[in-house]
C-alpha cells in the first residue's frame, strides 16, 4: 500500500488506465524538442546528458551545434578535450562534456562504436547512471527500463501521496523506483517515460501545479488532500555561504590572460580569469600579486577593485571583487596553466559562467574604462 488511502498503489485497473491518460495527454501536448524527433540512441544520449541541472531552451541551441561537430560516437571519441569543451562552453557542468568524452571512447572500445541495447551494459559507460540508462534504452530501443527524475519524482510522490518525512529517503526512493517501473512495463516506454517528464516539466510544476489541467487529476492522491504542494516533502535546503573573492584581469592588447583553475579556485571552467578565495579582512590587491607570483612566478600590479558582481555556484554565494592587473615580468608562453586569449575568442572557450559574468561587469559603461573603449 502507498499514502494513496484504500487504492493500492500497483492495483491492475489503475495502472493501465494511468498509461493511457498519460499517453493520450503526451501526443497532444508534448513540446517539438529536437531529440524526440530522432531514435539514434547517441543522439538521445548527448541530450540527456546536456540536459542535467540545464533548462531545455539553453540546450536546444548547444545540442543542434555538438551533433553537428560530433555527429556520431566515432567523431566525439577521436575529439581532443579542448574541442569538446570549446563546443560545451557556456553549458557549463564540464565534467559532463568530459565524461561524455570518455564514454564515446568506452563505446567505441567495448561496444564498437553502437550504444548497447540493454541497460546493465549503459550504466557500464562513463557518465552513464541509472535514470540515464533508463532513458536511452526506452526511447532509443523500446526497452522497459523506468526513469527517475525530479519532474518524475514529483509526479509520482503527488500521484500516491507519498511522505517521505514518515518513510525515509532511502525507502521512498526505492518505492518510487519500483512505482516508475510498473508504469513502464507496457507499450511504448520511452513515451510513456516522456509523457512523466513532460507532466512534471508543463503541469505538476513545484510550487504552483495546474491541477485542472493535468490528465490524472481525478486518479492524484495529493490533489484529493487538498494539499498537492506538500508532496514530495520539502527538503532542507544548506544555508548559503557567502564567499568573497578576488578576480584579477589582465590585458596584452585586445588578448586576456587565463589560467586553469586548480582545485582550490572558486571557478570551474576548463579556462578562467585568475581568481582566489579571501578571507574577511584580506586585501584583495595584494592576494591577487602573491598568489600569482606563487604559483606563476608573475610579476604583476593589480588595481583597486573597479566592479563587482555575483555568481552563484550550489550553495555559495560568490561576491567578485574585480581588479584590473597589469603584467610586468613573467613568462606566459608554452606554459600549459596559462595562455592569452583573444576577447574575440572568448565565447569558444570553455571558461566558466562566472568569468563571463566579470567580463560582462567589467565591460559595463559604470565599471570604469571599459576593457574594449582602451583598444
Amino acid at each position: 500500500m502507498s499514502g494513496t488511502g484504500d487504492r493500492p498503489a500497483h492495483a491492475d485497473a489503475f495502472v493501465p488506465r494511468l498509461r493511457r491518460a498519460l499517453l493520450r495527454w503526451y501526443g497532444r501536448n508534448r513540446r517539438d524538442l529536437p531529440w524526440r524527433n530522432t531514435c539514434d540512441p547517441y543522439a538521445i544520449w548527448v541530450s540527456e546528458i546536456m540536459l542535467q541541472q540545464t533548462q531545455v531552451a539553453t540546450v536546444i541551441p548547444y545540442y543542434e551545434r555538438f551533433l553537428e561537430r560530433f555527429p556520431d560516437v566515432g567523431g566525439l571519441a577521436a575529439a581532443d578535450e579542448e574541442q569538446v569543451l570549446a563546443l560545451w562552453s557556456g553549458l557549463g557542468y564540464y565534467r559532463r562534456a568530459r565524461a561524455l568524452r570518455l564514454g564515446a571512447r568506452h563505446v567505441l572500445e567495448h561496444h564498437a562504436g553502437d550504444l548497447p541495447a540493454d541497460a546493465e551494459s549503459l550504466r557500464r559507460i562513463p557518465g552513464i547512471g541509472r535514470y540515464t540508462a533508463g532513458a536511452i534504452a526506452s526511447t532509443a530501443f523500446g526497452i522497459r527500463e523506468p526513469v527517475l527524475d525530479g519532474n518524475v519524482r514529483r509526479v509520482l510522490s503527488r500521484l500516491h501521496a507519498i511522505d517521505e518525512s514518515v518513510r525515509g529517503a532511502a525507502a521512498t526512493e526505492r518505492e518510487l523506483w519500483t512505482i516508475a517501473g510498473t508504469l513502464v512495463d507496457g507499450p511504448d516506454p520511452g513515451g510513456l517515460n516522456q509523457a512523466l517528464m513532460e507532466l512534471g516539466a508543463l503541469v505538476c510544476r513545484p510550487r504552483d501545479p495546474d491541477c485542472p489541467c493535468c490528465p490524472l487529476s481525478a486518479l492524484c492522491a495529493a490533489r484529493g488532500s487538498g494539499d498537492p504542494t506538500r508532496y514530495p516533502t520539502p527538503r532542507r535546503r544548506a544555508p548559503v555561504r557567502r564567499v568573497r573573492v578576488a578576480v584579477a584581469v589582465l590585458e596584452r592588447g585586445s588578448s586576456l590572460l587565463l589560467e586553469r583553475p586548480g582545485d582550490t579556485s572558486p571557478f570551474r571552467g576548463n579556462w578562467d580569469l585568475p581568481a582566489l578565495v579571501l578571507h574577511a579582512t584580506t586585501d584583495g590587491m595584494e592576494a591577487l600579486r602573491r598568489e600569482l607570483s606563487r604559483t606563476h612566478t608573475l610579476d604583476v600590479s593589480v588595481n583597486r577593485p573597479e566592479a563587482s558582481a555575483r555568481h552563484g555556484i550550489m550553495q555559495s554565494r560568490l561576491e567578485l571583487e574585480i581588479h584590473r592587473a597589469r603584467l610586468r615580468r613573467g613568462r606566459v608562453a608554452g606554459r600549459d596553466s596559462l595562455r592569452w586569449v583573444s576577447r574575440d575568442d572568448i565565447e569558444s572557450t570553455a571558461v566558466s559562467g562566472a568569468t563571463r559574468k566579470v567580463l560582462r561587469a567589467i565591460d559595463a559603461p559604470t565599471a570604469g574604462t571599459p576593457l574594449r573603449a582602451r583598444r
